[in-house]
């Protein structure tokens, strides 16, 4: 109890001051508060029960403290203890609703969470082609995989509630993950002595995104599969499409990461409020990544 008392109040200092405990109160009563309204417009929000504990799988991944506690022999039953406590009022509201489902569902998601951070990521053998290690890069860095659980957790909610936001929302999940390593870039040098030309060097990065992402979205797939949710597969062909733009941005704002980001987010809205037109100008985004790789080459 000590330990999970000192846990709490070191999660509270990063919201409040020191011996502020009067916004303390305020914070769990907003928690309660929050679980009464959801309560209320359940039949509205019923569907949108995975994001009331998308905070836990946040905090988790932010968390530094997770050494310190795997000292303990019991650590992994502290964790499961103080998410618990986190989600109580929302556990409340599901037990109500008798949603059982829904709480084991949640359940195994931390616990594989919790098992997973007994395991160094650092080690763990992705089958991602090496061509862009960027991919290996990003899923250590950021720790992409424990996102793969969740995605897999809200196809069988998006089914069982039969709310295909929810659905939309794993393949924008895949979208934001595939797209992820190439936000990133290689030294200059890397690309000026490759011996490939700009279009073949290119072309093999398309290579090597499209083979990843059938790696990412192979566990998604076999799940539709299995549910018989044969029409939303077409959505699967965009989450190979949008990395590609995003590659070919990449090398136009090679050395501008933030230009890229704000431009192709823009690109692909536009994409969508224009019915795709913005894409025509794709065969002349492909010329203009081919010449700035040529430029990089001879710089």
């Amino acid at each position: 109890m000590t330990i999970l008392y000192y846990l709490f109040v070191i999660r509270f200092r990063k919201l409040v001051a020191k011996g502020d405990y009067l916004a303390m109160i305020l914070i769990i009563l907003l928690y309660f508060v929050s679980a009464i309204l959801f309560y209320k417009n359940y039949e509205f929000l019923g569907s949108y029960v995975p994001l009331l504990f998308l905070d836990i799988l946040v905090y988790h991944l932010q968390r530094s403290d997770l050494e310190l506690l795997k000292m303990k022999k019991n650590y992994k039953v502290i964790l499961f203890t103080e998410y618990f406590i986190y989600s109580f009022p929302f556990y409340v509201v599901l037990l109500l609703k008798k949603e059982f489902v829904f709480i084991i569902a949640i359940w195994m998601v931390k616990l594989l969470l919790i098992n997973l951070s007994g395991f160094n990521l650092k080690v763990i053998k992705y089958p991602f082609n090496t061509f862009n290690i960027y991919w290996h890069i990003s899923f250590r860095k950021y720790r992409l995989i424990y996102m793969l659980p969740l995605l897999l957790v809200l196809v069988f909610m998006a089914e069982n509630s039969k709310n295909q936001n929810l659905l939309y929302a794993v393949f924008l999940g895949l979208c934001i993950i595939a797209c992820t390593p190439s936000f990133e870039r290689e030294k200059i040098e890397e690309i000026k002595y490759n011996t490939f030309s700009a279009e073949k060097y290119l072309l093999y990065q398309f290579r090597n995104s499209v083979i990843n992402t059938a790696y990412l979205v192979s566990p998604i797939l076999i799940l539709l599969c299995f549910l018989y949710m044969w029409e939303k597969m077409l959505f699967i062909v965009f989450i190979f499409i949008i990395p590609l733009l995003n590659l070919m941005f990449r090398y136009i704002y090679f050395k501008n990461n933030l230009l890229q980001q704000i431009l192709f987010i823009f690109f692909i809205a536009s994409s969508i409020l224009l019915f795709g037109v913005p894409l025509l100008a794709v065969p002349f985004m492909y010329k203009k990544a081919i010449k700035t790789i040529n430029e990089l080459k001879t710089c």
